[in-house]
């Protein structure tokens, strides 16, 4: 796994698995044969056939998919070669098309942030807290949903298990699909997005992945954790519920959320696994064997393929990020620089990724921020196609998207500080994000947490730029204290010469006023 795709860890949402008549990562009802010829993915909402994308109640339409179409960048230069270019349409050319705030594959949902039956109340903002300041019961409302989560199979969406050439299966009529619960659609929904292009048995094309090295990280993986968190809300039935963050940037060089109070101590007789008192050592990972994948020309089936590995880093030299490198990532004022790649300088999203120092000087053997963070845990969190496995990528994820968010409120940037062309392949503004379904393009997730229908509870360093604004207004205070001690000194100078010229007055002749100096006299 060379060293350039090692560390984008991203996330995705959830995913979900299907029938025999289901297929690839979209809506269950959209899986038959039928619909996967015609490629058209327009359900009806409710038991009314006629019904489609809930346009009875005005709420969407069945409409052609639109795709970006300018040109990208980056080391992809392949065409018409893999299922993700111009996505979805190697899948599905109409979708519903919702209007006003309802959202979802046939229009039964409301936008993030929005609730109602029609969609058109602003619904109080769920606030997402440091994962180390949730009372107990919080806490275990969070790991027991985590839980669940992992083996409740997914209600409404499937995955693929082959490449798209063999979707319909050897006969044409056996969409080939799996089912998956709900926590390992989301690990999958992220291995797809990194995975390599299937070229042939033993032949992956490499540099692809729609999801880091570009400015798509942080929208990507925005929406991946709106739909996990919406998944966890559903499943306990508690809208206010928010995923806590992890605060990583302490610069230590121990992991402090990884006790069996919280995501699990190491077993003592074995370091990389995860003790046997946390409820984490039962979990299976999934979509770990990529190599197998590229040399059967496969996907991942979500089968169960051994334990969570974890081993964070204990050598003196290895420590997380510290507070230092937030504020310096949040001084930076340009959101991203060509060639909006890993080896973009002086930019927002890079230095939040990791891949450059906020000084604007790129090494590539350093790591900062995100990347430094899931470098730090080690096992199955260093690989991005088996990250999201590891629930830490969770509230490590949070985290980012928290600097994320407080660099859109205090640049509040405009439209265009998005490339509109030549960023990677699934970066430009418009691209729809790989594979989210229905589409969503990164300019929709380029916004405030807030108008999203959530917040932090957060208090992150002032920019570079503040701390030297304070630092020159206290050395200009200093200074001035200090000019002013040299002209009283100057003066008392100049009177005592006076007084000489003069020669003194006897003490007794000075008349003294029984007023105190804060009085008036």
């Amino acid at each position: 796994m060379g060293a350039l795709r090692w560390f984008f860890w991203a996330g995705l949402g959830y995913l979900s698995c299907c029938p025999p008549w289901a297929q690839a990562q979209f809506p269950r009802a959209c899986m038959t044969v039928d619909a996967l010829r015609l490629k058209r993915c327009c359900p009806a909402l409710g038991m009314e056939p006629d019904n489609v994308c809930g346009s009875l109640q005005g709420r969407g339409q069945c409409q052609g998919v639109q795709v970006d179409t300018q040109p990208w960048s980056g080391p992809y230069t392949l065409r018409n070669v893999d299922d993700r270019e111009r996505w979805p349409l190697k899948f599905f050319n109409q979708s519903c098309r919702c209007t006003g705030n309802f959202a979802g594959y046939n229009c039964g949902d409301c936008k993030f942030g929005w609730t109602g039956p029609d969609c058109n109340v602003r619904k109080p903002p769920v606030v997402r807290k440091d994962v180390h300041s949730l009372t107990a019961e919080e806490r275990e409302q969070f790991f027991n949903a985590l839980d669940r989560a992992k083996t409740t199979i997914h209600p409404d969406y499937v995955i693929a298990t082959q490449h798209w050439i063999s979707l319909l299966g050897p006969t044409g009529e056996e969409p080939q699909i799996a089912n998956c619960s709900i926590y390992n659609y989301f690990v999958w929904l992220h291995y797809y997005s990194v995975r390599d292009t299937l070229l042939g048995p033993g032949r992956p094309f490499t540099g692809i992945d729609f999801s880091h090295q570009g400015p798509a990280f942080v929208t990507w993986h925005r929406y991946h954790l709106l739909l996990l968190e919406r998944e966890l809300q559903r499943l306990m039935g508690n809208d206010s519920f928010a995923l806590p963050y992890w605060n990583f940037a302490t610069g230590r060089n121990e992991c402090d959320v990884c006790t069996d109070q919280l995501f699990g101590a190491s077993r003592p007789d074995d370091p990389g696994l995860i003790s046997l008192s946390s409820r984490f050592s039962q979990w299976q990972i999934v979509c770990n064997s990529l190599e197998d994948y590229n040399r059967l020309v496969t996907l991942c089936n979500g089968s169960d393929e051994g334990p969570l590995r974890r081993r964070p880093r204990r050598d003196s030299s290895a420590r997380l990020p510290t507070t230092e490198d937030v504020r310096r990532c949040l001084s930076l004022q340009e959101f991203d620089s060509p060639p909006f790649f890993r080896n973009s300088s002086f930019s927002f999203r890079n230095a939040l990724e990791g891949f450059d120092r906020p000084g604007g000087a790129l090494n590539s053997p350093m790591l900062n921020l995100h990347n430094l963070a899931h470098s730090f845990l080690n096992g199955t969190s260093v690989l991005p196609h088996t990250a999201a496995n590891d629930p830490i990528f969770v509230v490590l994820h949070t985290f980012t998207d928290a600097i994320f968010d407080e660099w859109m409120k205090r640049f509040n940037p405009p439209v265009n500080a998005w490339p509109e062309e030549l960023a990677p392949i699934g970066h430009n503004r418009l691209y729809n994000m790989v594979p989210f379904f229905p589409p969503v393009t990164n300019d929709e997730l380029f916004q405030t947490a807030e108008q999203l229908g959530y917040t932090y509870a957060i208090d992150l360093p002032g920019s570079l730029d503040e701390t030297q604004g304070r630092a020159v207004m206290v050395g200009s205070t200093i200074g001035g204290a200090l000019i002013a001690l040299a002209m009283l000194v100057l003066l008392l100078v100049l009177f005592q010469h006076q007084r000489q010229r003069r020669g003194f007055e006897p003490l007794m002749n000075v008349s003294f006023s029984p007023k105190k100096y804060m009085e008036e006299a």
